[in-house]
């Protein structure tokens, strides 16, 4: 592994001069679990890291308002540092009590000793359409809170990923926080993954569904990973299930999810094997969740 240069910044002043460095690749570094693999294998090259797990606000798990931000008055969303690491969110009581799909997506990542190492902002950053992450916080409908050179910004999670791997972050910007609106009382979210081991392993498939009570009702929501260049929401798919979730409209939701992909073969598995799946891991994810709305 090529030797860089290690730094640990004092505030985000100090973090944002030595990201943008002239003629430097400088990475943050926050759980690693990314940056050390891809740096003993070549892939990444920096000449230093920026350590930024002790700047303001990346280490807090809580719950507040920050309008005009999110339009959440105090107390209805939840604020999840960058830095938190993925254990955390799995066994955090808090996060469990509104927003539990987001704890089910990072108990399934990778294993035990990665989630103990790894973030939710480095799992997002990373854009990996396989995140486990990004389905779940798509269902929540969540914005990414980025500070950079230029200022601050909140970037709405479906408009973060700009490709497989790549986000749109400008040079210099850090996601400092993930904010989450707080679901209506009665909502239910599941997050179902495929993958060659039952730990520590990439998804093949991953699907997140969420239900939550609307007039007489509920109303959908359903995305997708590994199965496109980006994790996606399936529209087509949740306007079946707003129109009714017996058997006949699971299965039609199934298949609309099916149309939605396209995925690509790699080692993990064939596009046409995932998007076989994509309609068994789609009607398991939705029966779960009609099994806690129908008990």
């Amino acid at each position: 592994m090529q030797p860089f240069e290690y730094y640990k910044p004092k505030d985000f002043d100090e973090a944002f001069k030595l990201l943008t460095l002239p003629g430097k690749m400088m990475y943050p570094l926050a759980g690693a679990t990314d940056l050390i693999p891809h740096t003993r294998d070549g892939a990444w090259k920096p000449d230093g890291v920026v350590d930024i797990k002790g700047l303001p606000g990346l280490r807090d798990l809580k719950v507040e308002g920050l309008e005009p931000c999110c339009g959440c008055a105090p107390g209805e969303c939840l604020y999840v540092g960058a830095a938190v690491r993925m254990n955390e969110i799995a066994h955090s009581a808090l996060v469990r009590s509104h927003w539990d799909v987001l704890a089910q997506a990072a108990a399934a990542m990778g294993n035990e000793q990665v989630r103990n190492r790894a973030t939710l902002g480095g799992n997002l950053g990373t854009a990996s359409p396989a995140a486990d992450s990004a389905p779940a916080l798509l269902v929540l409908e969540a914005s990414v809170l980025v500070k950079g050179p230029e200022g601050d910004r909140s970037i709405p999670v479906e408009k973060f990923f700009a490709g497989p791997k790549r986000n749109v972050l400008k040079k210099g910007e850090l996601i400092v926080g993930i904010l989450i609106p707080k679901p209506p009382v009665g909502s239910v979210g599941v997050y179902e993954k495929l993958s060659r081991r039952k730990a520590g392993d990439l998804a093949i498939v991953g699907v997140a569904v969420m239900a939550y009570p609307h007039a007489s009702g509920h109303r959908w929501r359903v995305a997708l990973g590994a199965v496109a260049p980006t994790p996606i929401r399936s529209p087509q798919a949740e306007v079946i299930l707003n129109a009714g979730h017996d058997a006949a409209h699971i299965d039609e939701a199934a298949a609309a999810a099916y149309g939605c992909c396209c995925p690509i073969d790699d080692v993990r598995a064939s596009a046409a094997y995932r998007q076989m799946m994509v309609v068994n891991i789609t009607r398991r994810a939705i029966r779960a969740v009609v099994q806690q709305l129908h008990p």
